[in-house]
């Protein structure tokens, strides 16, 4: 939101005041001295103070790219979670990819005391902006001359700010301390941690409440873009349930003994098959409310284009929660632009040949199919256009000219060259990588697309109903019309289906943080454990596929990689955190 590069003016979501101070839940977020003398009081005597509080609660909102050297904005050590899975490989040697899971070192000593893992629990803001919301809940009846009807929608954009980070965190860790207000000295043993179904419900319950007050589309977008909206709350409230119905946490067994298994904390303790028919239905209610509201999937019949538009472009009528870190464009060498030098030159998550595999044929069928049209001697014609909005591939038209990824080319210097080591390049928010794309744009962070929302409906009616349903097809179909691809295949039994559809989502939200979770929800152990590829191509254009380096998971795979271990510094300050199977 606009507003936002005023927050300097006033006040920062982290100022800690007097009346509610710290509670021992992680460090920074909730134990840091006062740096101005600034108070409760004073804050909500006014509207315009009281709302740039709330604005400063929204910077704490997650960040997909890496912006600089804070512990939240340089997560992975400059790296992107994409690089932990199958679609791509990271070079980036001083990244966290590299030096802690590809290694297999990380563990749960190096979860606070190293700045490269994939999520901080006490460091990425989230207490801190939970913290900050009840603090604007509990004071905003103090606010003078408002009206009720503002007043009650701004504590429901403060809980949506609590919901998002407790969502984030239990993608992340399982059942959590439960903070249900601003905590004074002493209350700490009241937040021990909670089951995986007392958390979702917990969080369902902010959901549901700050539902009602908010409204369906921003007033003067043009300003407050990235509050948020009814959509964005269903939304988050769907892929919330999508996670908890899937099998990680709802099944048969724990994905591993301990603990916390036993106390139902990382899983809900049996299959509830109604929990993919609750997930189904709150995201078919969004989208039948979205599209009466205004909203739909970018789609002006240039496919290309509406793909970038839809994750790139801000106020586009598809993104439900959008974040930033700042509204204007950061320059070449400002610290918020870092991740698009590392990415572009020192190899952070280079394309995977499987991924590139993914993306079929324009005519939408797979490339293994003998009617696709593949031609194995020009692979890259006639492709899903996503593919070349997502992956940098040779012969591609780029900067004004052609992409040359071939071993001596320009994108390609020579064999070691980090940036395009795979042999192809990241394209997806790096566009031209140059001055007149990427680097003048107004960035921001797609956190949830409504695009997504079509496919987890039609992932969840599969799983409800034991295969696909005319609508769950119908809803694959709907993102596909959108980059021009034909119909998914009709009479697919449910795992074919399913299958189509968490491919159908990476080819769709490859490097939006969507890739991660979604093996880890399904237990994907195979994915993990598989052998990677990549290509060195010729200046003759002659291909050579060949093998990525190896990976800890590939040998020594382990469950309790689904879920982060819990910092121990926290497990031994005694307040009721059990770590994670496999992390004891």
């Amino acid at each position: 939101m606009k507003a936002l590069k005023y927050i300097k003016l006033l006040v920062l979501g982290g100022l800690i005041f007097t009346a509610c101070e710290e509670l021992e839940l992680g460090d920074a977020a909730l134990d840091t001295p006062p740096e101005l003398d600034v108070t409760v009081d004073t804050v909500f005597t006014r509207l315009e103070y009281a709302e740039r509080y709330l604005y400063g609660a929204y910077t704490t909102l997650p960040y997909g790219l890496n912006t600089n050297w804070s512990d939240k904005g340089d997560k992975l050590g400059m790296d992107i979670l994409e690089s932990l899975t199958d679609l791509a490989h990271s070079y980036l040697a001083w990244g966290g990819s590299n030096q802690l899971y590809y290694s297999g070192q990380y563990a749960a000593v190096t979860e606070n005391s190293s700045s490269k893992t994939k999520f901080h629990f006490s460091k990425e803001q989230t207490w801190e902006g939970i913290r900050n919301g009840w603090i604007f809940i509990e004071n905003a009846d103090k606010i003078p001359d408002v009206e009720d009807d503002y007043r009650e929608q701004l504590k429901a954009e403060a809980k949506m700010v609590i919901a998002l980070h407790y969502t984030d965190m239990f993608r992340h860790y399982g059942g959590l301390p439960w903070v249900n207000r601003s905590y004074v000295p002493g209350n700490n043993n009241e937040l021990p941690r909670l089951t995986a179904r007392a958390t979702v419900d917990s969080i369902s319950k902010v959901i549901d409440e700050a539902v009602p007050h908010l409204l369906w589309q921003i007033e003067d977008a043009s300003n407050w873009d990235g509050r948020f909206t009814k959509a964005g709350a269903l939304g988050l409230k769907a892929r919330l349930l999508l996670f908890a119905a899937s099998p990680l946490f709802n099944d048969d067994v724990p994905y591993l003994d301990g603990e916390a298994a036993q106390q139902k904390m990382v899983w809900y303790g049996g299959k509830d098959q109604s929990l993919w028919s609750q997930a189904a239905a709150v995201a078919e209610n969004l989208i039948e409310e979205a599209e009466r509201n205004g909203y739909a999937l970018v789609n002006t019949g240039n496919p290309r284009q509406d793909f970038q538009d839809a994750y790139y472009k801000r106020g586009n009528g598809e993104i439900l929660i959008s974040t930033r870190v700042r509204y204007e464009s950061p320059g070449w060498w400002s610290g918020a632009y870092y991740f698009y030098q590392s990415a572009g030159n020192y190899g952070t998550a280079c394309p995977t040949q499987e991924y590139v595999d993914m993306f079929g044929m324009a005519n939408g069928l797979p490339i293994d199919d003998p009617a696709s049209g593949f031609d194995p001697s020009d692979p890259f014609e006639n492709r899903d256009p996503r593919l070349y909005e997502t992956v940098l591939v040779n012969g591609d038209t780029y900067q004004g000219r052609t992409a040359e990824l071939w071993i001596g080319g320009r994108d390609r210097k020579n064999a070691n060259f980090k940036g395009t080591k795979t042999g192809y390049g990241l394209r997806k928010f790096l566009l031209e990588r140059n001055t007149a794309t990427s680097v003048n744009s107004v960035i921001h962070w797609p956190y949830l697309r409504l695009a997504e929302i079509y496919l987890t409906a039609a992932e969840a009616l599969n799983e409800a109903n034991g295969g696909p349903t005319a609508k769950a097809y119908s809803y694959v179909n709907k993102v596909r019309e959108r980059v021009g691809l034909g119909n998914l295949q009709e009479g697919l039994s449910q795992i074919e289906f399913r299958e189509a559809v968490l491919e159908e989502r990476a080819k769709e939200f490859g490097y939006e943080e969507v890739r991660w979770f979604d093996l880890v929800r399904w237990k994907s152990g195979a994915d993990f454990t598989k052998t990677l590829h990549g290509t060195d191509l010729n200046k003759n254009l002659v291909a050579t596929v060949k093998e990525l380096p190896d990976r800890y998971w590939q040998l020594s795979w382990s469950p309790k990689w689904y879920l982060s271990a819990f910092p121990t510094d926290e497990v031994i300050k005694g307040y009721g955190i059990v770590q994670n199977p496999g992390w004891e």
